[in-house]
């Protein structure tokens, strides 16, 4: 893990404060006061081997999630964004490439951003962006405003990119969550098919002490 991974898993809230000191978008890590909800979130599909058995899973739980899909992946395979959306989940904005987002001049940036827009408005209202890698610079969230977007990263503790031993991991997600969090999980490649376990296990534990997963929309709608 770099050090830029390193410091976008340890310090959201950190980096989400010093951000709207200086810009007026909202940067979100979390809902607080939510009634019993969390947002499930998946990086970085779509993917044939992973996304359509998450799908199976938020249907078996009767859970909601946002996947925050690469528009490259998303352009191969716009099946797999019909299914998400036809089973009531999000589409979010996670730009073209698999890539850090803050490497990116501020041309590309828009760009990427833009076209991918275009590309997951066809099947819905789109409302969040996350940045590759999680950073970002001011200038890519007054970006982001102008197609009305929110940043959305995750909560301290609640990322997870690899899953080497799946219950373990879900157990301790699930006691990490609260009313409100936002949790980050990663799919999109063949090595990363354990994503699928964890989700069935950490929904499970969710549900023994009553939090139900949702969208981001649907969790922030609660506050309105």
């Amino acid at each position: 893990m770099s050090v830029l991974s390193l410091f976008t898993v340890t310090c959201p809230r950190l980096m989400a404060r010093a951000v709207s000191r200086m810009c007026a978008t909202d940067v979100v890590v979390s809902f607080p006061g939510r009634d019993r909800t969390v947002a499930l979130t998946f990086d970085d599909g779509p993917h044939e081997e992973t996304t359509s058995r998450l799908l199976d899973v938020l249907a078996a739980h009767g859970a909601q999630a946002t996947f925050f899909v690469i528009g490259e992946r998303a352009r191969q395979r716009p099946a797999l964004l019909e299914q998400i959306t036809a089973a009531g989940h999000e589409l979010g904005n996670h730009l073209m490439r698999d890539e850090p987002s803050v490497l990116l001049s501020a041309r590309q940036f828009d760009q990427q951003l833009s076209d991918v827009d275009d590309l997951l408005s066809a099947h819905g209202p789109v409302h969040f962006f996350r940045p590759g890698s999680g950073w970002f610079r001011p200038r890519m969230l007054r970006s982001g405003a102008r197609l009305k977007y929110r940043c959305a990263l995750g909560s301290i503790g609640l990322i997870a990119s690899s899953y080497p031993q799946p219950a373990a991991l879900a157990a301790r997600l699930a006691r990490r969550c609260r009313p409100g969090s936002i949790i980050v999980l990663h799919e999109g490649t063949s090595d990363r098919v354990g994503v699928v376990e964890v989700t069935d296990r950490l929904l499970r534990a969710l549900d023994l002490v009553g939090l139900r997963a949702v969208t981001l929309s649907d969790l922030a709608a609660q506050g309105s």
